[in-house]
Protein backbone atom coordinates (compact mmCIF):
# COMPACT_ATOMS: atom_id res chain seq x y z
CA UNK A 1 0.00 0.00 0.00
CA UNK A 2 1.42 3.43 -0.95
CA UNK A 3 1.26 6.52 0.77
CA UNK A 4 2.78 9.02 -1.83
CA UNK A 5 5.44 9.47 0.11
CA UNK A 6 3.79 9.70 3.07
CA UNK A 7 5.94 8.10 6.51
CA UNK A 8 2.88 8.20 8.53
CA UNK A 9 -0.82 7.99 7.78
CA UNK A 10 -2.90 10.35 8.23
CA UNK A 11 -0.55 13.08 7.42
CA UNK A 12 0.40 15.46 4.77
CA UNK A 13 2.86 15.16 2.11
CA UNK A 14 5.49 17.51 4.23
CA UNK A 15 4.92 15.59 7.79
CA UNK A 16 8.52 14.87 9.08
CA UNK A 17 10.42 16.91 6.04
CA UNK A 18 12.52 20.05 7.11
CA UNK A 19 11.20 22.91 5.60
CA UNK A 20 11.78 27.01 5.05
CA UNK A 21 8.14 29.12 6.40
CA UNK A 22 8.08 32.33 5.41
CA UNK A 23 5.37 34.71 6.52
CA UNK A 24 3.92 37.84 5.77
CA UNK A 25 5.42 39.34 9.17
CA UNK A 26 8.93 39.77 9.68
CA UNK A 27 9.22 35.99 10.47
CA UNK A 28 10.67 32.92 8.84
CA UNK A 29 11.12 29.48 10.47
CA UNK A 30 13.00 26.62 9.93
CA UNK A 31 12.06 22.81 11.33
CA UNK A 32 10.18 19.59 11.03
CA UNK A 33 6.73 20.24 9.32
CA UNK A 34 4.50 18.28 11.85
CA UNK A 35 0.75 19.65 10.15
CA UNK A 36 -2.22 21.82 10.29
CA UNK A 37 -4.52 21.87 12.82
CA UNK A 38 -7.45 24.70 13.48
CA UNK A 39 -6.03 27.18 11.53
CA UNK A 40 -2.24 26.72 12.64
CA UNK A 41 0.90 25.16 10.96
CA UNK A 42 2.79 23.39 13.65
CA UNK A 43 6.13 22.47 13.35
CA UNK A 44 9.25 20.67 15.83
CA UNK A 45 13.03 21.89 16.28
CA UNK A 46 12.35 25.19 14.88
CA UNK A 47 14.80 28.29 14.09
CA UNK A 48 13.59 31.62 14.21
CA UNK A 49 14.80 34.82 11.92
CA UNK A 50 12.86 37.82 12.62
CA UNK A 51 13.76 40.91 9.65
CA UNK A 52 13.04 43.35 12.25
CA UNK A 53 15.69 42.15 14.73
CA UNK A 54 18.37 40.21 12.69
CA UNK A 55 21.82 41.81 11.05
CA UNK A 56 21.73 39.37 8.06
CA UNK A 57 18.48 39.11 5.41
CA UNK A 58 16.34 35.96 5.81
CA UNK A 59 17.68 34.86 2.47
CA UNK A 60 21.32 34.96 4.05
CA UNK A 61 19.84 33.12 7.34
CA UNK A 62 18.56 30.57 5.05
CA UNK A 63 21.44 29.74 3.53
CA UNK A 64 23.56 29.66 6.43
CA UNK A 65 21.26 26.85 7.90
CA UNK A 66 21.35 25.04 4.92
CA UNK A 67 25.56 24.93 4.90
CA UNK A 68 25.73 24.35 8.57
CA UNK A 69 22.65 23.06 10.06
CA UNK A 70 19.82 23.99 12.32
CA UNK A 71 20.13 25.79 15.85
CA UNK A 72 17.41 24.67 17.39
CA UNK A 73 15.74 27.51 18.99
CA UNK A 74 12.12 26.33 19.82
CA UNK A 75 11.03 22.35 20.50
CA UNK A 76 7.74 23.10 18.90
CA UNK A 77 6.62 26.25 17.48
CA UNK A 78 3.11 27.32 15.26
CA UNK A 79 2.91 30.21 13.22
CA UNK A 80 -0.77 30.93 11.67
CA UNK A 81 -1.73 29.70 8.49
CA UNK A 82 -3.12 32.95 6.90
CA UNK A 83 0.14 34.35 7.57
CA UNK A 84 2.18 31.65 5.76
CA UNK A 85 3.46 33.00 2.52
CA UNK A 86 5.92 30.28 1.09
CA UNK A 87 6.74 27.11 2.48
CA UNK A 88 9.71 25.25 0.63
CA UNK A 89 11.63 21.90 1.90
CA UNK A 90 15.05 23.29 3.02
CA UNK A 91 17.04 21.36 0.37
CA UNK A 92 15.32 23.02 -2.02
CA UNK A 93 15.60 26.44 -0.53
Amino acid sequence: MSHDGVFHPNHDELHGQTVVVRTSGPHTLIGRWHEVREGQVLMMDVAKHDASAAEESADDWVARIKKFGIPVDERSASVAQASVTEVVRLRDA
